[in-house]
């Protein structure tokens, strides 16, 4: 799956929660990110990342250390 920095920086949390299929209750703060990160198992690759904060690239990155399902890359 592929992510676009862009659009994270544009709809924030209801982009991520939509692409990554997150549950209704996912509320939308980097704690919650984790949690929902550490749950799935998923081949990330994310685009344009110098329009993503900084704390939610750390965000991904701790989670996919968490989670073996997990993997996360950032495409430069």
């Amino acid at each position: 799956m592929q992510l676009d920095g862009k659009l994270i920086k544009e709809d924030g949390h209801d982009y991520l929660m939509e692409a990554l299929n997150f549950p209704d209750y996912y509320g939308k703060n980097l704690d919650a990110l984790y949690d929902c990160l550490c749950e799935i198992e998923c081949e990330i690759e994310l685009i344009n990342s110098d329009d993503v904060d900084k704390d939610i690239i750390d965000t991904f990155k701790d989670a996919a250390e968490e989670n073996d399902f997990l993997k996360f890359e950032i495409l430069y």
